[in-house]
């Protein structure tokens, strides 16, 4: 399996830090000013300077594209020097993960208190990009996540597919408004705004070992931490432009509770788990399954996925 190149959009670091802002206004005892390329930096949390911006926005100017991830360490590199006007930092501070695994915090490799890795998608078909947002709102998730179908009203109303609980978000969007026209049409980001938590989580560190630091940052590592939230938020799934399972359920002789069994039944299959049936009741879900798809097939209805390989849409055979 080829690797996609990491990009990355906006960043939050944290520096330890001697007092308060050089200059600079003061509100509610905490300090804080806009940088001259763009971001800001605040003072006051735990004798931390606390630094936070776009690297596309201060480097290209424009954020049609994430930047890549040497681009953007040489980005951060900029970031804390340019912020160091402002602030005076102070002597390393030693940071210590839940497994233990320590990292020594300074200018020269700050702590990563925020994250957005993004895989950009173009889509061959412009005209997929609502089907697959409504489709994608639909899809079966796991836990209390939280999914948004809108139109975004601070980016031209660029429709937008929100999933995540309280302490991380994915974002799907149309970058084509969102830009105000600057990417092309059929331009569609994911996004995914990670905290420090998810990047010491059980599955990252299983996974990519955790992100304490910015030395943390590899290709293989944020590929990885990528791709594990491309799945949660189920952004790969299979939909279509038609009717789903619950439009095909009303329509046949189940009661409510065996319209749950089913649905529940169906996600499992699709999610590879495996799930103990009598064979009776296996056998008649098989039976509506395959009822379901014949009237799929002679509907002309199209069944289709973001491949998180090809950057593209890919349709079902």
């Amino acid at each position: 399996m080829s690797r996609v190149p990491v990009s990355v959009d906006t960043v939050g670091i944290a520096i330890p830090c001697r007092g308060g802002l050089k200059s600079g206004p003061t509100a509610n005892g905490r300090s804080r000013v806009k940088l001259p390329g763009g971001g800001f930096l605040a003072v006051g949390i735990g004798d931390m300077a606390w630094i936070e911006a776009s690297l596309p926005n201060r480097e290209l100017g424009i954020n049609v594209r994430g930047l890549e991830l040497d681009d953007a360490k040489a980005s951060i590199k900029r970031l804390v020097k340019e912020a160091e006007q402002f602030v005076q930092y102070s002597s390393a501070k030693s940071i210590e993960d839940k497994d233990g695994r320590r990292r020594s915090i300074s200018p020269d490799d700050p702590r990563v208190v925020r994250l957005d890795l993004v895989r950009d998608f173009h889509l061959r078909d412009p005209d997929l990009l609502s089907p697959i947002l409504n489709g994608l709102s639909q899809v079966p998730r796991n836990g209390r996540v939280k999914v948004r179908r809108f139109g975004d009203g601070k980016s031209g109303q660029a429709e937008t597919l929100r999933v995540g609980p309280a302490t991380w978000a994915a974002t799907l969007y149309d970058k084509h408004v969102e830009s105000r026209g600057q990417a092309e049409i059929g331009s569609l980001r994911s996004e995914f705004r990670l905290r420090s938590r998810q990047l010491a989580s059980t599955e990252v560190t299983a996974s990519a070992g955790s992100v304490i630091a910015v030395s943390d940052l590899s290709e293989v590592g944020c590929d990885s931490i990528r791709r594990i939230w491309f799945e949660k938020a189920r952004f790969g799934a299979w939909v279509s432009e038609g009717r789903s399972v619950w439009d095909y359920l009303s329509t046949v002789d189940l009661s409510d509770r065996e319209k749950v069994f089913f649905a529940g039944w169906l996600s499992a299959r699709e999610a590879d788990v495996k799930v103990s049936l009598s064979i009776q009741t296996e056998r008649r879900f098989r039976n509506l399954l395959a009822t379901c798809h014949l009237e799929h097939e002679g509907s002309g209805i199209k069944r289709f996925r973001l491949n998180y390989e090809t950057g593209n849409e890919e349709m079902a055979a």
